[in-house]
């Protein structure tokens, strides 16, 4: 609705002072009919005709002295469709301000088009809101909620340790046999369509594996049409663009990769010995850098198991408590989250038909995870209100700084980046609901998670 747009009225101005009456239409659902009086109607046309006498420029008048006649004329009925929206929106928030509402998504104002303004009658209209569920929980101490398996396995140090020598690995030319998975292929790259090339890329360098991406298209299966080929060797990759490819000409078109293949190189992974724990990691041995690593990887298990417990406590309160939600902000939530997967899908050049398929088979569950997610979100900030649980400022520097240093960024930069994209406030609302959980935690009974072969006994 247009109120959000509306323009604020001057701090001069006064209160409106409108009656309202309101209601309850539906779960968390309000209909309000709000009526301004006369009076106030008319003090307001008259601020408005008073403002633009003094800034409207008429010829043959000067300047703040246009006769008012003249400026209905010329001026009348925009200035009365702008003092619609003014008033509909100042009216609105001191509604909203003395009946202490909280709305969730947009008002809807019933026939907005067909209101008018008119001096000597008063201004009224009807509005629908929802608002937030009203959520009274049973006990939320005392819960019981099973641990995830947090023994570090062998297999799990050796896993660290290979990514440790693939990481400080050498790339040798492969003298004998084409290409293997994971190796490094550097090649030169021509778009073709319709038989003409339409971009090329010349000694581009890639790892064969199904993280492949070329001109906004993810190609999982690329590498396998590239396996086992030499240097000075080619091969054509059959795709399709996606629709909304940079050049609209070729959008949606059938076409070729066409790769040269110019080098192959393969990882030759250093000895995983004392020396190697010495030079890239200050150990005295092989034994401490495993030592080093089973406990780093202890600490992760036990940050991810708190997050699994934090998870499964949100979700028994959701099952105990349940409560009306607002029908509107999940469909909105739906249509938006079903708007991303299908950008994401015409991203990778799906097909049309295979993309409506595709989000008609998940409306469902699009709709329901939706739902889950706000019941949590509702619950958990009703807990951080009930138990004055907030983020201080301080923690928040410190996490801004955690991702700035993830990013390779000054903490000021990251700082400026998350307030221009409007994610300071979403990492806030983030912070407190980790709070919560960590406060649920503190009051829950924690169990042992049998393992697959407990519960198969």
């Amino acid at each position: 609705m247009p109120m959000a747009q509306a323009a604020h009225t001057h701090e001069e101005e006064k209160k409106l002072e409108p009656k309202s009456e309101i209601q309850e239409v539906g779960p968390c659902r309000h209909k309000l009919r709000v009526e301004i009086a006369a009076d106030k109607v008319k003090e307001r046309i008259e601020h408005k005709y008073h403002e633009l006498a003094e800034s409207v420029e008429l010829p043959g008048f000067r300047k703040g002295h246009a006769p008012r006649n003249v400026l209905e004329r010329k001026f009348g009925k925009a200035l009365l469709d702008d003092l619609k929206f003014e008033l509909l929106s100042a009216s609105f928030e001191e509604i909203k301000e003395e009946k202490k509402l909280e709305p969730v998504g947009e008002p809807d104002v019933a026939e907005v088009e067909k209101l008018a303004v008119e001096a000597g009658k008063p201004f009224a209209y009807e509005v629908t809101i929802e608002v937030r569920p009203t959520i009274e929980l049973k006990s939320y101490e005392g819960l019981k909620v099973a641990r995830p398996p947090m023994e570090v396995e062998e297999k799990d140090i050796e896993a660290v340790l290979k990514s440790f020598l693939d990481a400080k690995a050498e790339l040798v030319p492969v003298e004998e046999g084409g290409a293997q998975e994971n190796d490094q292929m550097i090649a030169d790259f021509t778009l073709v369509v319709d038989g003409k090339e339409v971009e090329k890329g010349e000694n581009s360098a890639l790892f064969l594996n199904d993280d492949i991406s070329f001109y906004g298209l993810q190609l999982n299966d690329f590498y396998k049409a590239v396996l086992g080929k030499k240097a000075g060797e080619s091969v054509d990759y059959p795709t399709k663009l996606p629709a909304d490819f940079a050049s609209k000409d070729f959008a949606g078109k059938d076409a070729l990769i066409r790769t040269s293949v110019k080098a192959v190189k393969r990882k030759k992974l250093p000895p995983l010995d004392t020396e190697f724990a010495k030079k890239h990691f200050d150990m005295d041995s092989l034994d401490e850098l495993r030592e080093d690593v089973k406990k780093r990887i202890s600490r992760e298990k036990e940050t991810r198991a708190r997050a699994v417990m934090g998870e499964r406590l949100v979700e028994e309160l959701v099952r105990l408590n349940p409560f009306p939600m607002p029908e509107g902000l999940i469909a909105a939530g739906t249509e938006e989250a079903l708007q991303r997967a299908h950008l994401n899908l015409a991203t990778k050049g799906v097909p049309d038909e295979e993309i409506h398929k595709v989000l008609d088979k998940e409306k469902g569950e699009s709709r329901e995870n939706m739902e889950k997610a706000l019941r949590s979100h509702f619950i958990l900030e009703h807990l951080a209100q009930k138990e004055k649980i907030f983020v201080v400022e301080d923690a928040v520097e410190e996490r801004v700084a955690q991702i700035a240093s993830q990013y390779g960024k000054w903490p000021h930069e990251m700082r400026a980046y998350l307030e221009e994209n409007g994610l300071l406030a979403q990492l806030r609302r983030n912070m407190r609901e980790d709070l919560v959980k960590e406060f649920l935690l503190s009051k829950a009974v924690i169990e042992e998670e049998k393992k697959e072969e407990e519960k198969k006994a």
